[in-house]
């Protein structure tokens, strides 16, 4: 008999917008199956195809009073049916989570629950937020990591760590990209001058920090040798910078990003902290491009050392000579795109954890 998936999240995933929204929305379009709908809350008035939305503020109060709604919407689309897999995306706090699975298991103790974690929630939590959502965080994500039939986590450090935090066996559901069809005929977008390029939404504070350490302190040092050469970044309506080397694409389509992409001379990604796999980084890779990055950046990436197109640079100033060094490396390595765009290949990924 065919299962029936159930994918559900506690914020608009269509129309995706940002890694997690991507991650997730890319999740569920490639779930090998036809009998599969999505849950999300949404602030936008629009449909999707296997959508339903719960159209709230994008508040987390206004999240939490409309949890009992999104379930019983949830108990309503599964009346009939037989074989239900709930997914429950991990890209929001684990507290929305918990409340949602104490709502559905009573009426649905037939189901299987999947959480697909993006990253280990406690450790983003304690390191930003105050003690006691760092303790109730931890509370509800050890409780779902022990009650769900599957906990995901995105690679192998993250297994580990959480069978430390938690002793639960999670499941590795590597995380994976979906690359246009005509990604090799993509035209690259050409400028007068050279530029690298960072992408990534500033309002995650990590990609903010990157940022901050490119406009102030990396590309300074980089203007003195190259005027030349500027900064593009994506993924930002308004960004709280202005500098005459630094360009703000904007927030862009999937396939202008990949133009902006292939024309760079170097991806690069600076960031010191990190709480899961950067898909920044998987899109770079899967490209083929030469990329400069802390290891953070690569965090949960396996790196073929073989192919010399990873250059790993941990404070600002090897950074800085890392990037003068590479400037004018290939901007494609045809044997790097072959070799990542068949591991972190999203179908693939998906085909195989299912």
């Amino acid at each position: 008999m065919k299962n029936n998936f159930i994918v559900v999240n506690f914020f608009r995933v269509t129309d995706p917008y940002s890694g997690g929204s991507e991650v997730s929305f890319n999740f569920f379009e490639n779930i090998p199956s036809k009998n599969k709908q999505l849950f999300q809350f949404s602030e936008i008035k629009k449909k999707h195809k296997n959508v339903q939305s719960i159209y709230i503020n994008n508040s987390k109060i206004s999240k939490i009073l409309n949890i009992y709604k999104l379930s019983n919407k949830i108990k309503k689309f599964c009346e009939g049916k037989k074989n239900i897999i709930i997914i429950i995306e991990g890209a929001s706090w684990v507290g929305y989570s918990f409340l949602l699975y104490k709502f559905l298991k009573k009426d649905l103790s037939y189901a299987k629950f999947i959480y697909h974690s993006q990253n280990i929630e406690y450790f983003l939590r304690k390191y930003r937020n105050n003690f006691f959502i760092a303790a109730i965080t931890k509370f509800f994500e050890k409780y779902i990591a022990k009650n769900f039939d599957i906990f995901t986590c995105g690679s192998e450090i993250e297994k580990k760590k959480l069978k430390k935090l938690y002793n639960v066996n999670a499941k590795i559901l590597h995380h994976g990209v979906k690359l246009p069809k005509n990604i090799l005929k993509l035209k690259s977008i050409k400028k007068k001058y050279n530029y690298i390029f960072f992408c990534g939404n500033i309002s995650y504070f990590p990609n903010y920090d990157a940022l901050e350490d490119l406009v102030n302190i990396i590309m300074p040092k980089l203007v003195k040798h190259n005027s030349n050469l500027k900064l593009i970044v994506t993924g930002n309506k308004l960004i709280p910078f202005k500098e005459n080397f630094l360009v703000n694409g904007g927030f862009v389509s999937k396939t202008l990003f990949f133009k902006y992409l292939k024309g760079a001379s170097l991806f690069v990604n600076p960031i010191k902290i990190n709480f899961g796999v950067q898909t920044k980084t998987l899109h770079a890779l899967t490209i083929g491009k030469t990329i400069i990055s802390t290891n953070q950046g690569l965090k949960g990436i396996k790196i073929n050392s073989k192919l010399k197109n990873v250059y790993i640079a941990n404070n600002n100033v090897d950074f800085s000579k890392q990037i003068l060094k590479k400037i004018n490396a290939k901007k494609i390595n045809i044997n790097a795109r072959r070799y990542y765009s068949k591991i972190y290949a999203l179908d693939k990924v998906i085909l195989d954890f299912f």
